[in-house]
């Protein structure tokens, strides 16, 4: 006779209990200590510099993984003659645009089933279609993921210093999870801040690097202005990161204090309905 045939789900979750987060003293602690820390070691001048590359690190990873999705082999690497770092974008490679775009289509079978996964699927594939379609536009994202990725990253390790979740050793690894996560929050901002308001920096900014190569906002206050009539200099792009800034702390408290909601969520997207045929 005939047997039942389910289709195969993404993936299976064991039902689990996940209570919503609080701030106790543990975590207070953890915060409190990664903050202090974080404060003297960037007040301190050498520390400063020697723990600058890690955002260094968190920022040319964002170029290189952006530049990667859009088809751009890029390389990051330490930029030893003028500070910071420096992704090398290559050309445009059509075959690594269809990968990704094979990868869209991978994820959309997967989920399948689950509709509210499917449509995501497909929004994200429709944003990353409108980016990789013109050169600008590729350009645009690749300036823009460096500094959005030091935010971001942050944000993920202030989750992780809080919730307690995927470190090996929590004890230690908490405690270092916040002071990087405060760390490259302290450097981006001021960073941006000291953008807005200090003109010697700015000016320095304005060099690039060598006189050759613009830095990223200078780059995407470039394209603000040529494509959309939208002049808001180099300030006003180092306003509108201050601003994102505070997004992705904000998204971590929330998902921390409504642990039990979003892991819900979570785990109805990365499932698919079991039916029978």
């Amino acid at each position: 006779m005939f047997a039942k045939w389910r289709p195969v789900t993404p993936y299976v979750f064991e039902e689990e209990r996940v209570a919503d987060g609080r701030i106790g003293a543990a975590e207070w602690r953890i915060l409190g200590g990664g903050l202090a820390a974080a404060i003297v070691v960037y007040i301190i001048p050498f520390t400063r510099f020697v723990f600058s590359a890690l955002v260094t690190l968190f920022h040319e990873f964002g170029h290189a993984v952006i530049g990667w999705l859009l088809g751009h082999p890029s390389l990051p690497a330490f930029d030893f003659v003028y500070g910071g770092g420096m992704t090398h974008m290559g050309e445009f490679h059509p075959s690594i645009a269809v990968l990704v775009a094979c990868g869209f289509g991978y994820l959309a079978w997967l989920f399948r089933t689950n509709r509210t996964s499917l449509a995501i699927v497909l929004v994200l594939f429709a944003i990353w279609f409108v980016f990789v379609s013109r050169e600008w536009r590729r350009e645009l994202a690749f300036s823009a993921a460096g500094h959005v990725s030091e935010f971001v990253l942050a944000g993920i390790l202030f989750y992780k210093a809080l919730a307690g979740v995927g470190w090996k050793n929590p004890d230690v690894e908490r405690p270092l999870g916040a002071f990087v996560a405060f760390f490259v929050q302290i450097h981006s901002m001021h960073f941006a801040w000291r953008l807005m308001h200090d003109a010697e920096f700015l000016d320095w900014y304005r060099e690039g690097k060598g006189g050759a190569l613009m830095n990223d906002l200078e780059s995407i206050a470039l394209d603000l202005q040529i494509r959309f009539g939208i002049q808001p200099g180099i300030e006003g792009v180092a306003r509108m990161l201050l601003l994102f800034s505070f997004v992705p702390i904000g998204v971590a408290l929330v998902w921390y204090f409504q642990r039990a909601r979003w892991h819900r969520v979570l785990r109805s997207l990365l499932t698919s309905p079991g039916t029978s045929v």
